[in-house]
């Protein structure tokens, strides 16, 4: 079997007849949903990493979000809960560097009963440390119950996040690095089917509410940073997004241009992989080199079929500026060789169509990926901070249990297989 696959690997290397780097220098083309923000020509940037180190850091203190959630929890009554914490990590000098001893915690819960009700946090009688909001939210009764534990986990995990970015945006210094897009999945997915009128479209007709409250948080995020001069910027350090690559293939298709389609890169991250890598990258004369792309504008989302605007028509959410055009992300791509990492840096398009402040954009993730050789230092902080062990969970998971057999008599959890093989040491982060 691994021969016969070798073999067809080379028998494809050697029909291939375009380069990544060949093609994407085609972004400048018109058409697609993905185009270049400013630039006359799509040129890929090396730079020995010794020397990036050393830029002027535009702002010398920095900001992460990131949180982390318990797999859904399960009890013998039907009832399924989802617990998540969110955290900011701190990096630099500062008089806030209290801000990572905060905690935003969210727990979300189902039963499919119209009866079922959740009480307040203090109502519980726990006693929540220091520093800790939280908040306990009921899931609608619903007949669908294929994936409804995803269904809690993305909830608990993007309203705790966006929730946590909101109350303190308003208190930081510096920039915020998000770890992950700038709008959080699956939210922004459930926002622009209903946009769009089209696809999966169970959570904002089931709980439009909590869609809307999720992004209302992230785009109240933006405004007041925008207001204090302060970047939010998206980290992706993986992901299945094929919009850059769809547009590319669009623009080579309507132009003429002289390259085979379909392109054979299945998604955004490795397309850019590949264009951005190259064999003097580690070892070559200047030291290890970080390779970058310019800055790219994804003026439309698909959405089954269907592109749009984000936010465009869209009921659930305030926009302080009124253009959704403002809210749209520009991003661009960059590669780390000694860890292998390809990132997309992603910002609102209200921040990133100001040149100089793009630029500084530029320059400040750029220098904490060169310094880390990964994500932004403050990231890693949120992520060390935010982080949900096993025996946290199984901690929660006894609360609830207690709690329901003090009000409901016989609850007990459902312990999985996987559970007790303990292959879950920490819950997704």
């Amino acid at each position: 079997m691994f021969q016969e696959l070798g073999r067809a690997v080379g028998d494809f290397d050697a029909q291939q007849t375009v380069t990544a780097a060949d093609a994407i220098a085609h972004f400048q083309q018109p058409g697609g949903n993905v185009n270049l923000l400013d630039d006359d020509e799509f040129q890929i940037t090396h730079k020995p990493i010794s020397e990036v180190k050393s830029w002027d850091d535009p702002w010398p203190t920095t900001y992460g979000l990131d949180g982390s959630t318990t797999r859904a929890l399960q009890f013998n009554n039907g009832l399924l809960a989802a617990g998540s914490a969110a955290k900011l990590g701190v990096s630099g000098k500062t008089g806030n560097a209290d801000l990572a001893n905060r905690t935003t915690a969210t727990l979300v819960a189902h039963h499919n009963d119209d009866e079922f009700e959740l009480p307040g946090v203090g109502e519980t009688g726990i006693e929540l440390p220091s520093g800790t909001d939280a908040e306990m939210l009921r899931f609608p009764a619903s007949d669908l119950i294929s994936r409804l534990d995803d269904y809690l986990v993305g909830v608990s995990r993007t309203y705790a996040e966006g929730k946590h970015a909101r109350k303190y945006a308003a208190e930081l210094d510096g920039p915020l690095f998000i770890d992950g897009p700038l709008y959080p999945n699956p939210a922004f997915s459930w926002m622009l089917f209903e946009q769009a009128g089209e696809g999966p479209t169970y959570m904002t007709d089931n709980w439009p509410e909590i869609v809307g409250d999720i992004m209302q948080n992230y785009v109240s995020t933006i405004e007041m940073m925008y207001d204090r001069n302060y970047p939010p910027i998206g980290i992706i350090k993986t992901g299945r997004s094929s919009a850059a690559l769809d547009s590319l293939q669009t623009k080579i298709e309507d132009n003429d241009v002289n390259i085979e389609t379909p392109l054979p890169w299945g998604s955004d991250h490795l397309l850019f992989e590949d264009a951005l890598y190259n064999s003097d990258d580690r070892y070559g004369d200047k030291g290890p080199i970080i390779s970058y792309t310019p800055w790219l504008l994804q003026q439309k989302e698909g959405a089954h079929g269907e592109s749009v605007v984000p936010f465009e028509f869209y009921d659930g959410v305030s926009l302080k500026w009124g253009d959704a055009n403002e809210y749209i992300r520009a991003f661009f791509y960059v590669r780390c060789p000694q860890s292998d990492y390809v990132m997309r840096v992603e910002t609102p398009h209200a921040f990133a169509r100001n040149a100089r402040l793009r630029e500084r954009i530029t320059r400040k993730a750029l220098v904490e990926i060169a310094q880390q050789q990964k994500e932004p230092r403050a990231i890693t902080f949120a992520d060390q901070r935010a982080r949900i062990s096993r025996d946290d969970r199984f901690n929660l998971r006894d609360v609830i249990e207690q709690f329901a057999q003090n009000n409901h008599g016989n609850v007990r959890a459902v312990q999985d297989y996987n559970e007790g093989r303990e292959y879950d040491r920490f819950e997704e982060f």
